[in-house]
């Protein structure tokens, strides 16, 4: 435990690695493109579930727009996204 603590590391991330860090635009909406067959345009959004950094994923939250109107035509159902773990050890 001492290893660890002086790496400031839990004996998780040593042997596992931790988390990549988080996307600077978290919980921002962003266009990602317009739906070829409706017309409409697409913005998605990732979330930190319960606001927890240590989260072993991230929820994607996905609209379609009304280009004209801006009002949201459809909303597709939340989906998980695995966060990488990148190397711990130097």
């Amino acid at each position: 435990m001492i290893v660890f603590a002086s790496q400031g590391l839990s004996p998780v991330e040593f042997f596992f690695g931790r988390y990549e860090p988080l996307p600077h635009d978290l919980g921002i909406w962003r266009e990602t493109g317009t739906d070829a067959q409706t017309g409409l345009l697409r913005e998605e959004r990732l979330l930190l579930p319960n606001s927890n950094p240590k989260a072993g994923h991230l929820m994607r939250q996905v609209r379609h727009r009304d280009p004209a109107t801006r009002a949201i035509a459809r909303v597709e159902p939340e989906q998980r996204v695995p966060r990488r773990r990148v190397s711990a050890r130097s």
